[in-house]
């Protein structure tokens, strides 16, 4: 058996060195990663402290921009067209004054297109917009870009804007105002109010004081000594001319002008009447099925009452008595073209105005007054405006009488109504093959963008659908009732209806017979409208000049037009609604004026009630879409609003060229 061998253990000097020598490459390596990420995590706070550096200096560059256009230069800082360098390269400041080392900043703003592209469409959708561009570069060429989109504020924003208190006016302790309100100048309350109060719903700003505050209830506050607001120029809103004018290539259609260019009457010669129509038959009048139609009297009325074409263009009172010379005190109307009532003549039963029945009745001077003043006096009388259809026995359904060949003719030859310039609009033919030639479309045009401008003086009525503002370079009288087809406030996007009224003078409602009881015989009677108020959607603002009773929004400051003393007046039917009785006693015998929208008065001198049983009563309602989105080209505050953010690649900036930028900003 062989023995087993022994193992003998090697000899390991020197490896305990080598093991203490790992250990140390292994803390001095940890050490080294330690050492790294401390000096990377320093380096990335550093980084990052500087990032926030450009970006915060960036961002103040885009509020420095925000602050120099709304100090009242934004029309000198953005021109139509380009942009405006507001720095270039230039040092930047802390917060003591100090200049911040390393880095430089260049601002730039302009004008940003509206919604379907090109400068002349901002505003068309209700904003105006610009864009503030800052650009941040430290030495080491580290770049932070910011933009800014900003939103000029509209007037619309607004329930009541007044740009000068003048008079002795004062609200009164029964009114109230749903939504905000601003004054440039003062707001006169009457004194003593208790119960009720005068009611502000809405947050009140005055520049100067509440003349007895007390008498308020300011459910959202009230601050006085704000700084003001610049109000707007007839030589801005002139500018708007241009959009009418692209609007057709004819240049006619929505770019008109009155026949009485003698500026300030409120009898005009020319007229607008919104009607929808529902093209596609489906039973629903959708945004692109409204139009309007013109009414163009047939000579200057620039002598007023005098002149039967121009009372007869907005149903005022008529100006000639049976057998001529002057409309007897009494009986303003016995010969009107304008009012009349259902009776048969011979022919059977139709609506005839009281000329026509006084002409055709038998039995001398005597037998025709009576014959007018009874149709005047029935349960069916009714005025409407010059050129309706209801004034003319041979006319049914939706025919109007045509262009000059028929009514301007001997023994009528009072107007027109208007031809759209470039024939009938498509799609008409079947449903209004009756008066196709004379309906002028609105949002089915995709050139109209939304402005009626009219040379001289114009009344307006009737029902709309559509984005609309009618801009007078006059006055603007509210002749009859003027209704959205949807209901106000309850569609605020671009397919709902909005209309704006901007008067260079302005913005009264008219006196005539459609809104205001006249007298037969010795008895006032109302009745004559198919409604007892005056109802109207809009958004009114009357310019003025803030002198000489100018920019007043308000009923026509007159005398009744029968000399019989009011006392003595005796009322039948008067147009006094449940509202007004409360609000009024029962002494506005007009009844009351309702305007749900927004009124801008460039001048208070006094209120729609007049005196005891003549005038309006006040009932306004805010509406709220005015805020969201404006009518068309609505003027502005000026004050322009952040509306978003944008954070840009510099090298993508760089590539593109800031003048590149801005073309392609204005295109949108």
């Amino acid at each position: 058996m062989t023995p087993a061998h022994s193992r003998v253990p090697a000899d390991r000097r020197g490896s305990a060195l080598l093991m203490a020598l790992l250990v140390s490459i292994a803390i001095a390596a940890m050490a080294l990663g330690a050492i790294m990420l401390a000096s990377s995590a320093q380096l990335s706070t550093a980084l990052t402290a500087r990032e926030a550096s450009l970006n915060a200096a960036a961002n103040g560059g885009l509020e420095i921009i925000r602050d120099s256009i709304n100090r009242g230069a934004f029309d000198s800082l953005l021109p139509d067209s380009g942009y405006t360098v507001l720095a270039n390269n230039a040092t930047i400041t802390d917060a003591f004054g100090s200049a911040v080392p390393g880095i430089s900043r260049s601002l730039y703003v302009g004008r940003t297109g509206g919604k379907t592209g090109g400068p002349a469409t901002a505003g068309q959708y209700g904003s105006n917009f610009a864009s503030a561009l800052s650009v941040v570069t430290d030495i080491r060429g580290n770049t932070a870009v910011r933009r800014l989109l900003m939103t000029q504020e509209s007037w619309a924003k607004y329930a009541l804007a007044i740009n000068n208190w003048s008079g002795t006016a004062s609200y009164g302790c029964d009114e109230s105002f749903s939504g905000p309100v601003f004054s440039n100048a003062n707001i006169v309350i009457v004194a003593g109010c208790t119960t009720p109060k005068t009611l502000f719903h809405g947050p009140v700003n005055v520049v100067g004081t509440i003349v007895n505050q007390g008498s308020g209830s300011f459910l959202a506050g009230v601050q006085s000594g704000v700084t003001p607001i610049q109000w707007p120029t007839a030589a801005a809103v002139s500018r708007m001319q241009s959009f009418a004018q692209a609007a057709d290539a004819a240049n006619g259609d929505y770019d008109l002008t009155s026949p009485d260019l003698t500026v300030g009457s409120t009898n005009p010669a020319l007229r607008i009447e919104f009607v929808p129509v529902d093209v596609n038959g489906n039973g629903i009048i959708e945004w692109d099925e409204g139009f309007m139609r013109v009414w163009v009297a047939n000579s200057n009325c620039s002598v007023g009452l005098s002149d039967s074409v121009c009372a007869y263009a907005t149903a005022r009172r008529w100006p000639t008595a049976p057998g001529g010379g002057t409309a007897a005190s009494t009986d303003p109307n016995l010969i009107s073209r304008n009012c009349g009532a259902q009776v048969d003549l011979g022919s059977g039963t139709h609506f005839y105005n009281a000329s026509d029945i006084y002409n055709a009745t038998a039995g001398g001077a005597a037998a025709q007054k009576t014959a007018a003043k009874n149709a005047l006096t029935s349960p069916t009388r009714r005025c409407f405006l010059g050129g309706d259809p209801h004034l003319f026995t041979t006319v049914t359904g939706d025919t109007l009488t045509p262009d000059s060949t028929i009514t301007n003719t001997p023994g009528f030859g009072f107007g027109w109504w208007k031809k759209r310039r470039s024939g009938p609009w498509p799609g008409l033919s079947t449903v209004r093959s009756g008066d196709r030639s004379y309906l002028i479309p609105l949002g089915a045009n995709p050139n109209f963008k939304g402005v009626i401008f009219v040379q001289g003086d114009v009344a307006v009525s009737g029902s709309l659908r559509g984005r609309v503002t009618v801009v007078a370079t006059g006055n603007i009288m509210l002749a009859d009732d003027l209704l959205y087809n949807t209901v106000p406030g309850g569609e605020c996007d671009d397919q709902g209806d909005i209309m704006g009224a901007i008067a260079t003078r302005n913005a009264l409602v008219e006196d005539d017979n459609l809104q205001t009881p006249f007298a037969v015989g010795d008895t006032v009677y109302g009745g004559f409208d198919d409604t007892n108020d005056a109802n109207y959607n809009m958004f009114v603002f009357a310019l003025g000049n803030g002198s000489s009773g100018l920019g007043n929004v308000a009923g026509e400051w007159v005398l009744p037009p029968f000399s019989l003393p009011i006392s003595n007046l005796a009322f039948s039917n008067p147009k006094v609604s449940p509202s007004a009785v409360a609000q009024r006693q029962g002494l506005a015998a007009n009844g009351s004026l309702r305007v749900t929208g927004g009124l801008a008065e460039g001048r208070i001198d006094g209120g729609t009630f007049f005196v005891s049983n003549y005038g309006w009563s006040e009932a306004y309602s805010y509406d709220a879409c005015g805020a969201v989105n404006p009518p068309p080209y609505f003027p502005t505050t000026g004050r322009f609003i952040a509306n978003r953010y944008y954070e840009l690649d510099p090298v993508w900036l760089r590539q593109l060229t800031v003048a590149q930028y801005f073309r392609e900003l204005q295109a949108q």
